[in-house]
């Protein structure tokens, strides 16, 4: 009898066990059906959250006073709105900045702002709906335009760009205007008011700002309009040239002057050449790096420039002509 008892449990631990592992099996496959479901949800959701804060932007940026009050809605909801008190303190705060934000200069700049994170919206939609490299190039030249000075001759590359100025048709006299518009877009409060900075952590645009003129030239424009092959970026690099030509003569000052034309501006120019020669016109490219060497024999990076030409014009390069005997 008690063997049998004994066999009996063993058998009904046995069933048990199996009936577990089924159990569990069966789990493991609903899991799976509902992580994919959840997957496609958060997919729609994430699309139609960036798809309605890139209309709205886009929108909103066609125009300056629409702009204006866009901005200040999202930082009202951002700095102000948690707080008891934040109406209060926030209708204070527009009395304090009552000029500031009636000025031309915030009104160009956040237009400005809410244009670039409308794109950078649009960027984290990808394939669907990303600006081309036009918009891109049409945004810098906006914002070029809407200021006196772009950069001053021994600025580095990534140097903190001054806030935007007045649009119009050409660059306007340079006024102090804040730094509202600095910080990188993830961190703009019409980002963080629509609460998609994770869906834009991924985005490179992001991490700058909507003012960082040079930044934005050269790991925006510059690789987007090389990949199209558009002409348009040599003629935004004679802009940007001309406009510091013309910017270190109304200086006057030997030294900058001195600099400029010795150092950055050879310098530019290369590196207006290498763009050319990415695009593919290759003779075009080496003809004009050729003029720079002749042009600048005590360039500190000569050395380095004329490496990078011989190795380009090396023997065997299929843009070479054979060699007559």
């Amino acid at each position: 009898m008690r063997h049998a008892w004994g066999a009996l449990v063993c058998a009904i631990a046995v069933l048990g066990a199996r009936v577990a592992a089924e159990e569990a099996k069966l789990d493991r496959a609903k899991a799976l059906e509902e992580l994919k479901a959840i997957e496609e949800k958060n997919e729609k959701l994430t699309q139609g959250v960036l798809q309605k804060a890139a209309k709205e932007l886009t929108e909103a940026g066609a125009d300056k006073f629409k702009s204006v009050q866009v901005y200040v809605e999202s930082y009202r909801n951002v700095e102000f709105g948690r707080a008891q008190d934040g109406e209060t303190r926030f209708q204070q705060w527009k009395v304090d900045n009552r000029d500031r934000i009636a000025s031309p200069d915030f009104g160009a700049a956040a237009q400005l702002h809410v244009q670039y994170v409308a794109l950078v919206c649009r960027q984290a939609l990808e394939e669907k709906e990303a600006p081309q490299a036009g918009e891109w190039g049409g945004y810098w030249e906006t914002l070029f335009k809407s200021r006196e000075i772009a950069e001053s001759p021994g600025e580095p590359a990534e140097a903190k760009i001054p806030s935007p100025k007045k649009g119009g048709g050409g660059r306007k006299q340079k006024k102090e205007g804040g730094n509202d518009f600095d910080r990188p877009a993830l961190e703009s409060p019409l980002v963080r008011d629509r609460q998609i900075q994770g869906f834009l952590e991924g985005v490179q645009e992001a991490k700058l700002s909507s003012a960082s003129l040079v930044p934005i030239f050269n790991q925006v424009v510059r690789p987007r309009l090389r990949k199209a092959k558009s002409r348009d970026l040599m003629r935004l690099w004679d802009l940007r040239i001309a406009a510091m030509d013309e910017d270190v003569e109304k200086e006057g000052k030997t030294l900058g002057a001195d600099d400029y034309k010795i150092l950055k501006r050879p310098e530019l120019m290369w590196e207006r050449a290498d763009d050319l020669e990415k695009m593919g016109d290759q003779e075009g490219a080496w003809a004009q790096k050729m003029g720079i060497l002749r042009a600048n024999p005590y360039h500190p990076k000569l050395s380095s420039w004329i490496e990078e030409l011989k190795k380009a014009l090396g023997e065997g390069s299929p843009a070479l002509p054979e060699k007559t005997p």
